[in-house]
C-alpha cells in the first residue's frame, strides 16, 4: 500500500467510523457507538504499521543505526 493510499484510507475509515458512531449514539446504543470507535481505532492501527515499520527502517539505514 502506498503512502497517499494509507492516507485516503484513514479519511474513509474516519469518516465511517464517525457516521457511524452517530447513529449507533442517537440510536440510544451508546455500548456499541463506543465499540465501533474502538474496532476502527485497532484498524486504523493495522494499516500504520507497516508505513511506521517502513519509516524507522528508512531513519535507521539513514543513520545506520544497530549494526
Amino acid at each position: 500500500m502506498e503512502d497517499v493510499s494509507v492516507i485516503f484510507f484513514l479519511m474513509a475509515l474516519a469518516i465511517a467510523v464517525t457516521i457511524l458512531h452517530t447513529f449507533l449514539k442517537q440510536a440510544g446504543r451508546d455500548e456499541f457507538a463506543y465499540l465501533a470507535l474502538v474496532v476502527g481505532l485497532a484498524v486504523g492501527l493495522v494499516k500504520v504499521l507497516p508505513v511506521l515499520q517502513a519509516l524507522f527502517d528508512g531513519v535507521q539505514a539513514v543513520f545506520s543505526l544497530y549494526d
